[in-house]
């Protein structure tokens, strides 16, 4: 026990050690993008609410663990979409932060099937660090005392979407740009995704993706195709360059989607722990100017 208490320090300072904290990547983002895009939103008239938690590192006492709640939905006289993305992040034992978020986003529609979609995101975000919860070296670089700051953040999004293709660029935590990073900011952090959505027959849709994050601190490449199996089901694989290899299952009635990922980790750690999950449930809830619930990928 004391032995992965130890590694999860170690993981710990590495990450205090080179200032700011990165921000975390999820295998099912796509599903509902407005926490790394606020442009990402606005397919759909109707009230979609989205929850995730993912366990990093199964196994291990302590080990990382994220939980993220977003709600949003589109007011067709404005053209607009707004939303919020609230996120809860513990970082090892010692490093957690809050993040909430308010979205925006103005909609170009370009005749029935073609959306530009401008979007923009303010809120607030919480870190703290307290050394006191694990065991590690005296490091100078790393904090002695417990501290905790809170400051306002921002992020910018374009997306561009039709019933064949989504593709999305943002950037995030704009504020970092001026002022100096530390163990509790949040370097600016970079978001691009391409999704296709191809018709293969009448019972079987295929969604390949390709997307490249910029975490603050690392890049990284997300390559994954999904298929949907009649109305029902839907099953995916995936890598992350050079960490991860994940597989996805869901199952879609209505306005219930329940999803499921498992990552399989390739990197230093997976002697230790080779496993992480991701637990996903949304509802999507028709509205008299939504479409019945009709999910839009």
């Amino acid at each position: 026990m004391k032995k992965l208490q130890l590694i999860l320090g170690c993981l710990t300072i590495g990450v205090l050690s080179s200032f700011a904290q990165t921000d975390f990547t999820l295998s099912e983002q796509l599903f509902s993008r407005i926490g790394i895009n606020p442009a990402g939103i606005g397919n759909s008239a109707n009230v979609n609410i989205f929850s995730l938690n993912r366990f990093q590192y199964a196994g291990m006492e302590g080990a990382p663990f994220t939980t993220q709640l977003n709600v949003h939905s589109y007011i067709e006289k404005a053209k607009s979409g707004i939303g919020l993305t609230v996120s809860y992040d513990k970082s090892g034992i010692a490093y957690q932060q809050i993040q909430a978020k308010a979205v925006y986003a103005y909609n170009l529609n370009f005749g029935k099937h073609h959306i530009f979609s401008f979007g923009i995101g303010l809120g607030l975000y919480y870190k703290s660090f307290d050394p006191s919860k694990h065991i590690y070296n005296p490091d100078p670089a790393v904090p002695d005392r417990f501290q905790d700051e809170t400051r306002f953040d921002a992020s910018f999004g374009i997306e561009y979407a039709n019933p064949y293709i989504l593709i999305g660029v943002s950037m995030n935590h704009i504020p970092g740009y001026f002022y100096e990073q530390t163990t509790l900011s949040s370097a600016p952090s970079y978001y691009g995704y391409v999704r296709g959505f191809i018709p293969c027959s009448e019972g079987f849709k295929l969604a390949p993706a390709v997307a490249y994050y910029y975490t603050g601190q690392y890049h990284v490449i997300d390559a994954n195709v999904t298929g949907f199996i009649g109305k029902y089901v839907y099953v995916g694989l995936g890598y992350k360059t050079e960490t991860t290899g994940y597989a996805m299952v869901g199952f879609e009635w209505n306005w219930l989607r329940i999803g499921y990922a498992c990552d399989v980790n390739f990197a230093k750690l997976s002697n230790v722990a080779w496993s992480s999950h991701e637990f996903m449930i949304s509802f999507n809830i028709p509205t008299a100017r939504g479409v019945n619930g009709k999910w839009i990928y």
